[in-house]
């Protein structure tokens, strides 16, 4: 069921119309909510969101960017929020058959200055502002050369969009939209009911999806070296 029928719905079950909701409104209230939601999950279990990103490594470039959120792949499809990583591993060669694990680093903890590690025997990378830093620096154009491990926060919705969570978590998310659109309406006693229902089911549905448990999937995404 798409975000745009979702909302519908709530009209007809709270008895309003859409010029007292509107889909903009209504989209955005729901994106607000789904965010809070999200950040519930993963205050109590990060690993909710695991997932893996693939990219391209090209010849001599130091510098990767990190996807971020509104970010489009290669066939112009926004792609989820790399929020957290936590390793980076490479191919070295294109007959590479196994990645290499590199090693976290800041600059304040390296001896030398950083290009006198363009071509170090001890693999680490470097995370500053929205970009990886690889060192030693790829010497060659590999495809898939590079797969970074971390936690992804979901992409911002669209009306035309079906909800890839639960349906648990759906429902709760309706319960923001429900709070936001009574205080619009200065519904003040029903704004505050379906606030208090909404933050008593953030704390349930969090810790149900806490114990839940994860076996990563492994998801190849498009070449994310465009973002460079």
């Amino acid at each position: 069921m798409t975000i745009s029928t979702e909302l519908a719905n709530f009209r007809i079950d709270n008895a309003c119309d859409i010029i007292q909701l509107p889909d903009a409104v209504g989209i955005r209230y729901y994106n607000d909510g789904r965010d809070i939601l999200i950040d519930k999950i993963i205050e109590e279990k990060e690993d909710y969101f695991y997932n893996e990103i693939k990219a391209d490594l090209t010849n001599w470039q130091r510098e990767y960017t990190i996807p971020k959120r509104g970010d489009l792949d290669t066939l112009w499809n926004p792609i989820d929020w790399l929020k957290k990583i936590k390793w980076i591993s490479v191919k070295f060669k294109s007959t590479d058959t196994d990645y290499t694990k590199l090693d976290c680093s800041v600059m304040e903890n390296l001896d030398y200055d950083l290009l006198s590690y363009d071509e170090t025997v001890s693999p680490f990378y470097i995370t500053s502002d929205n970009s990886n830093f690889l060192y030693p620096t790829p010497t060659e154009d590999i495809t898939d050369g590079m797969i970074i491990y971390g936690i992804m926060y979901p992409k911002l919705l669209t009306l035309s969009d079906n909800e890839t969570l639960s349906d648990s978590i759906k429902k709760t998310i309706l319960l923001h939209v429900a709070e936001r659109f009574f205080y619009s309406q200065r519904l003040y006693n029903e704004a505050t009911t379906a606030g208090n229902r909404f933050q008593a089911e953030l704390i349930r549905v969090a810790n149900t999806l806490s114990w839940r448990n994860q076996w990563p999937k492994t998801i190849t995404t498009p070449s994310l070296n465009y973002l460079a």
